[in-house]
């Protein structure tokens, strides 16, 4: 599956730890991010899960690269205002996925069932799988079709595999990814088998290269049979990055590799092929050389 980037955001608690610092020492991030696109009545009513989302999501949509150019000839009269600018940005197809929503809503819930309490509908509204993307929808003026996926380990991957179905089937030609997903709960803490960090990615794809285009991706996975762990055992070199990489979320995985492979960030071990082995897939990306306008 070859796609192509036009922008891409992400967040992350250990990324948000490193920027917040009191007199030299690293402090532990509480702060999640601003939203001012967000009516602040709105904006006090959100959960870390969407914020995070939400933060990602806009940030990817109001990307440089994403923004219509304007002609040298064209005169202000002629000019989109930022509002209008805004709107047309929104009118995009959505894919969301995550591994296990916002499960600290959902815990909350859960226990006040079982403590035969009554529960809030709003929270139960905001807290199913496609109230994020179906808020962020409303708040942008978003008439357009939205998917929300949970496939386990694979949920971030399977957003590419769904968006690459929509865009090949034309029903349209840019896409907006976002996923995201928190450290869980501490009720559900023993059955972890990740690194838990607080998470959240956004990107606008097409199918064909346009102006806009800053990467290149092409996505490939089979069914994991189980020898492809030996395999990596017995790969002397890069062995412990490779085992903290797939220890991590799989889009946690994605950003590093990406950032790594761009010059973003310093080059532990060089590496073109992202590898990333679920219970069920082998998930493969490369970034495709001499098309990139970075």
């Amino acid at each position: 599956m070859k796609l192509h980037l036009e922008s891409i955001s992400s967040w992350s608690t250990s990324c948000a730890e490193k920027t917040n610092k009191s007199d030299g020492i690293q402090q532990k991030s509480s702060v999640w991010p601003k939203l001012e696109f967000v009516p602040a009545m709105q904006r006090r009513r959100l959960s870390p899960f969407a914020k995070i989302a939400l933060y990602t999501a806009e940030n990817a949509l109001s990307a440089p690269s994403t923004l219509p150019e304007t002609s040298e000839s064209e005169t202000p009269e002629l000019e989109m205002s930022e509002l209008e600018i805004s709107e047309k940005l929104a009118q995009i197809d959505i894919v969301f996925s995550s591994r296990h929503g916002d499960l600290h809503k959902t815990s909350a819930l859960l226990t006040d069932i079982a403590a035969e309490q009554d529960i809030s509908p709003t929270a139960f509204s905001t807290s199913v799988h496609n109230a994020v993307p179906g808020l962020y929808s409303i708040l942008k003026q978003n008439k357009q079709a939205i998917n929300a996926i949970s496939a386990g380990k694979d949920s971030f991957f399977y957003a590419f595999v769904d968006a690459y179905a929509r865009l090949k089937s034309g029903r349209a030609n840019k896409l907006l990814i976002v996923h995201v997903d928190r450290e869980l709960p501490e009720l559900y803490s023993q059955f972890q088998d990740e690194q838990q960090v607080d998470h959240a990615v956004a990107m606008v794809v097409t199918l064909t290269p346009t102006p806009a285009t800053i990467a290149n991706i092409d996505i490939n996975f089979s069914a994991f049979s189980g020898s492809e762990k030996g395999a990596e055992s017995g790969d002397k070199q890069g062995v412990q990055q490779d085992t903290a990489e797939l220890n991590l979320p799989a889009a946690l995985c994605f950003i590093n590799w990406f950032d790594t492979n761009l010059g973003l960030t310093p080059k532990i071990v060089p590496k073109s092929t992202l590898q990333y082995t679920s219970d069920r897939h082998v998930w493969t990306c490369d970034l495709i050389s001499g098309t990139m306008d970075v």
